[in-house]
């Protein structure tokens, strides 16, 4: 499907936000359809909040958050948001002794009656979105029964469930064996074209999101210091400047960069 002369699916204009102290600054990003945008950044630089910002859980102390470039996100309750929104986090939070079926069908609750009652549609849906993330096998299974590699699938199924057109991704691949990373970011990129989602993926992972991605955010101390595509970001300047670290970025054969730390063994720490 064609990404241009489209508006953004979820667009941050002039953003900040602050604790004690700022915690994002005047952040400018803009989700397109059909496209998967890497932030990357070290610890403590913000990334998080910027996904919970985007999410409608916290509130831009300044700037604005449009929904399909024209709606503001303060202006929309929590269930309306999560029709449009989709949020996959770091972990199941408590949810560990459901069902693998009745965890997927959280997804389904911004869509359910003022009663909840759940139909014979959305477990259809629930089910559907478990067979992409290949888990019908496990139905039945406890959530704390997974793997971790699964758990992770499970989190992306239920946020399938939801039907939202805009997909939030915080460490989707944290702590999972290279194969279980690999697979599961296919997954993202074949589903953000099928379905035509706007996906943010948040990671530590500079290699996976410079390989997946179609746009890249370099980010730190709560602001965006370089953004674009992949080619225009991924430089060793640009890594050595946000991490600190010198890099080796070489081209690949098929056009995408392969990211080295160099390691100086004479530098002391």
């Amino acid at each position: 499907m064609s990404r241009t002369n489209s508006l953004p699916s979820l667009e941050a204009q002039n953003v900040s936000f602050a604790y004690r102290k700022p915690v994002v600054r005047d952040l400018t990003l803009a989700l397109m359809p059909g496209t998967v945008t890497g932030i990357i950044g070290p610890n403590g630089s913000g990334k998080t909040t910027v996904l919970r910002l985007l999410g409608g859980i916290l509130r831009p102390a300044s700037g604005d958050i449009l929904l399909n470039g024209m709606t503001p996100l303060a202006g929309l309750a929590r269930k309306e948001i999560a029709r449009h929104i989709a949020m996959v986090p770091q972990s199941a939070g408590d949810g560990s002794q459901l069902t693998v079926l009745r965890f997927a069908m959280l997804g389904r609750s911004p869509h359910l009656s003022l009663f909840g009652f759940e139909s014979a549609r959305d477990e259809e849906i629930a089910l559907a979105a478990l067979e992409m993330a290949q888990l019908t096998c496990y139905l039945d299974a406890r959530v704390s029964e997974l793997s971790g590699g699964e758990r992770q699938r499970l989190l992306l199924a239920r946020a399938l469930a939801q039907e939202s057109k805009i997909l939030l991704l915080d460490e989707l691949t944290a702590n999972l064996d290279i194969n279980y990373q690999v697979e599961l970011m296919r997954l993202v990129i074949r589903l953000t074209r099928e379905r035509g989602l706007a996906t943010l993926v948040v990671s530590h992972e500079i290699h996976l999101l410079a390989s997946f991605s179609d746009r890249i955010a370099l980010m730190s101390e709560g602001a965006i210091r370089r953004q674009g595509t992949v080619s225009e970001v991924i430089t060793r300047e640009n890594l050595s400047q946000l991490f600190g670290l010198d890099f080796e970025v070489r081209p690949l054969a098929n056009g995408l960069p392969e990211v080295l730390p160099v390691i100086d063994e004479r530098r002391q720490p």
